[in-house]
Order: structure tokens, then C-alpha cells, then sequence
């Protein structure tokens, strides 16, 4: 087809139990792991072509990597072994295409191609084909409560729908967040969770915010920000390395107390709060929930913990609304399809995912944590009301609906 430079994310069909593609922050697989996409999913825009960095090659030919705009603005790089390719593609040193094409088996006129990048999006990294990272079970701490968090300044948000057509999360946001948040610290571990055994470097808090990724750098600017507490100081005199993302961290014993030990100030839990709401809910809320108008709480809270689990910027949905015959990002509502059969379909391809993921890697808790979801969809607790007494057991948490 004639037009815009268009990719399709194929995999690696010769593995069909691959399902999601990584996506990298620069081209070569060394480089920092942002977030990953559903193999099938299409129509991302090619805004750059070039070499892998470190010159890998497969039968004689070395890779070329494209980077890609995703649903919802998102940017980043994935090898062509991985891709399809269609449109004009000229200004990138291949054909113009009429139909999706394999782009490995292209080879491109590197002369005429775009090499200079003019996107300003930027977006933190988060976690060539590989598994998701496990949840984190490292240094769960015991006896530690949720906490209340301070006053937030996030505004109030504003109903697309008129109050008494779209009532449901929008009258209950602050409810549903909290409830959300609660949810998923069960998985990630809670405020005080550390884990320094995968590609994080050191990740910490409810959210296991990542130091290779940036958000915990964020996290304990914050933090240092508003306390003058001893550990403020301690951490705020290591704030060259922290912001240098210094892997040597992962083994400074003195780094990681003095996280644990802020996890008792109300500041840091703050911060985390804070992060958590800017960095993930704000960010699902506006690329996934407003343009298709949901309105359950259940499909807030789900998406929200998809947002941390596989990253902000997932193909779960897009690709529910491929695999269901409606257009992307459109409101089920109007389409006749339906929130509850959406996002129904929505949480049996994470369970899917979650458990290949568990037989792969033996982290029984990945189809835990999927298997949490579908039933809250099975149960059609869409209101996130919970059991007779109005609690949810999550990962052996008790947590109150209306209470969080």
C-alpha cells in the first residue's frame, strides 16, 4: 500500500509460544528494555531506520533495527527479524511496498536513508525475544502495613460523559486508585520490597520503581526533596551515583538499608505515591481509559496493574480490539461490543501470557497474579465490590473495597 512507512510486529512464527516482542531504547539488545508489545500488532509508524550498534549479524547479514511509534505516542526500537514492513519506505532505503513484507529479508540502500531522528518524545525505560522479569519476591517485608498516603496534587479528573450516563470509576476515582495501588503492591511486594537480581539493577517500593529505568532515581528526588531526616541526607549525598545509574548499587549494602529504613517516613511513601500516580496511573488513565470511555472500576484497576506488570505502553488491548473486529481505541460501548466482553478478552490474553510465562520460567506467581484478574472478570465484579464482607484476598492480603 501506498503512503506512511508501516510495521507489523511479526515474532518469531517458527516459535509460536512467543507472544510479545521486546522493546529496546536504542538498536542492539544491550540496550535498555522499555516495554513490550504483543506479536501481531500493526500500523506502528517507522520514524528511523539504522544498524545494530554492536553489528550483529545472522547468516552474513547484519541487523538492521526500525524505530517505531506505538498506540498511544510510545517510541521505540525493534530488530528487523521481528518486523513486517509496508508503505512508502523509501525514505528509510527500502521499497515502496504494497504488502507487508519481511523486512529481514530486505536488504536497504543505506545511502538514501533517514538516520537523523527528529521525534521529542520521551518516555522511561521499563523490561529480541525474552520473558517478562518475574515478580519481584526479594525482601518482601514483613509486618509492614500499607500506609496512608499524604494529600495528592493531582487534579481532579473530568467526566468525558455527562455524571448520570457515566458514573462507575469516574464518581469513585479516588477509591478505585487506592484500590488499584493496593492490588498491585500485593504482587510487587510493598513499600519496602528490594529486589537487585535482574535487568533493574535495584528496584524498590509498592511499584518496584527501577534504577536502570529511572523512576526510582525520580522517586528518591522526591523523597530527599521534602525530608531533612538523617537517611534524606545519607541518600541525598549519593545522589551522583544515583542519577548516574551506578551499577555497582546493586551490591552497596549501605545504599539499600537506608531504602529500607526510608520506608518508614511518610515523605518517602509520599514520593512513591506520588511517582506511582504521575509515572503509571495518570499515563494508563489517559491512553487507555479516556479515548475508549471506560467506565467500570474493574477495568481501571486491571489496566492499571497491566501498566506496571508489562509496561504503560502493552498491546493487550489494541490487540483485543484487533482479535474482536472493532476499530482501535474506540468505545465499546459505541461499537456494540461491550466493556465486560472486552476487557473480559483483555484479561484472558494476560492470563495466557502469564501462564506461559510461569511454565517457562517455574515463578508460579505470574499465573497467580493472572489468575487473580480473571476471576475478579469471571465473578463479574465490575464494581470492584468484593466478597460478602466486602474484602479481596490478593497474594495473602486482605484488602477492603471500601476501605483501601
Amino acid at each position: 500500500m501506498a503512503g506512511d512507512a508501516l510495521a507489523r510486529v511479526r515474532g518469531l512464527p517458527t516459535i509460536p509460544s512467543i507472544t510479545e516482542i521486546n522493546v529496546r531504547a536504542d538498536a542492539s539488545t544491550s540496550t535498555e528494555l522499555l516495554f513490550k508489545v504483543a506479536v501481531g500488532m500493526s500500523g506502528q509508524r517507522i520514524l528511523e531506520v539504522k544498524t545494530d550498534l554492536e553489528e550483529k549479524s545472522h547468516e552474513g547479514k547484519i541487523y538492521e533495527w526500525f524505530k517505531l511509534q506505538f498506540d498511544g505516542g510510545a517510541i521505540g526500537w525493534i530488530r528487523d527479524d521481528l518486523l513486517e514492513i509496508e508503505g512508502d519506505c523509501t525514505a528509510f532505503g527500502y521499497p515502496n511496498l504494497n504488502e507487508l513484507t519481511w523486512a529481514f529479508q530486505l536488504v536497504r540502500q543505506k545511502d538514501s536513508a533517514v538516520t537523523t531522528d527528529t521525534s521529542t518524545d520521551d518516555i522511561a525505560p521499563v523490561g529480541e525475544v525474552e520473558s517478562p522479569a518475574p515478580t519481584p519476591t526479594e525482601a518482601k517485608p514483613t509486618g509492614t502495613v500499607w500506609r496512608t498516603p499524604g494529600p495528592t496534587t493531582e487534579p481532579v479528573m473530568t467526566p468525558v460523559l455527562a455524571r448520570g450516563d457515566f458514573l462507575d470509576a469516574y464518581a469513585d476515582t479516588e477509591r478505585v486508585r487506592n484500590l488499584a495501588f493496593r492490588f498491585t503492591s500485593a504482587w510487587e511486594g510493598g513499600f519496602a520490597a528490594i529486589n537487585t537480581f535482574d535487568s533493574g539493577i535495584v528496584s524498590y517500593g509498592f511499584l518496584q520503581f527501577t534504577l536502570a529505568g529511572g523512576s526510582l532515581i525520580t522517586v528518591i528526588q522526591h523523597f530527599v526533596s521534602t525530608s531533612q531526616s538523617d537517611t534524606a541526607n545519607a541518600l541525598r549525598a549519593m545522589l551522583p551515583r544515583i542519577e548516574a545509574r551506578d551499577a555497582s548499587l546493586r551490591n552497596d549494602q549501605n545504599f539499600i538499608n537506608l531504602l529500607r529504613t526510608a520506608t518508614n517516613e511518610q515523605d518517602m511513601i509520599d514520593a512513591q505515591y506520588g511517582v506511582g500516580t504521575a509515572g503509571y496511573w495518570t499515563k494508563v488513565v489517559n491512553g487507555y481509559i479516556r479515548h475508549r470511555q471506560l467506565k467500570y472500576p474493574l477495568t481501571w484497576a486491571l489496566l492499571f496493574d497491566m501498566g506496571v506488570n508489562f509496561g504503560v505502553n502493552h498491546g493487550f488491548v489494541r490487540l483485543a480490539e484487533k482479535d474482536l473486529g472493532v476499530p482501535s481505541r474506540s468505545n465499546p460501548a459505541v461499537t456494540g461490543l461491550g466493556e465486560e466482553q472486552l476487557m473480559t478478552y483483555v484479561a484472558q490474553l494476560r492470563k495466557r501470557s502469564h501462564d506461559r510465562q510461569a511454565r517457562e520460567t517455574g515463578f508460579v506467581g505470574l499465573a497467580n497474579r493472572g489468575n487473580f484478574w480473571m476471576q475478579l472478570v469471571t465473578d463479574g465484579d465490575w464494581y470492584l465490590q468484593g466478597d460478602t464482607g466486602g474484602n479481596f484476598k490478593c497474594n495473602g492480603r486482605t484488602i477492603n473495597a471500601h476501605n483501601p
